[in-house]
C-alpha cells in the first residue's frame, strides 16, 4: 500500500460505501479526524477508498485482500 496512486480528485460513487473509517491524525496538537469511506469493486476483488478530502485510490488486489482483512478480521470474498 506504500506505492498506492492516491489521484486528487472528487469521485462520485454510484453507491453508498460498504464501510466508514476514522482514525485521528497523530502528531496532531489538534481534535483532528481523518475519515476514509471504502467499497469492495463490483467483482469483489479490489478495494476503493475516498478521503475527506477527496483523494480516491484503487488497490491493488493483494494490497486489497491484505488491508481488508486487517480492518475486518475476515477473508475478501470473491
Amino acid at each position: 500500500m506504500k506505492n498506492a496512486n492516491w489521484i486528487n480528485k472528487k469521485i462520485e460513487m454510484v453507491r453508498y460505501a460498504d464501510y466508514q473509517f476514522q482514525f485521528p491524525f497523530k502528531n496532531s496538537s489538534e481534535n483532528k479526524i481523518a475519515s476514509y469511506s471504502l467499497w469492495v469493486s463490483q467483482n469483489g476483488e479490489n478495494l476503493e477508498i475516498v478521503t475527506d478530502s477527496d483523494k480516491y485510490v484503487k488497490l491493488t488486489k493483494q494490497d486489497s485482500e491484505n488491508l481488508y482483512e486487517i480492518l475486518t478480521g475476515e477473508k475478501l470474498i470473491k
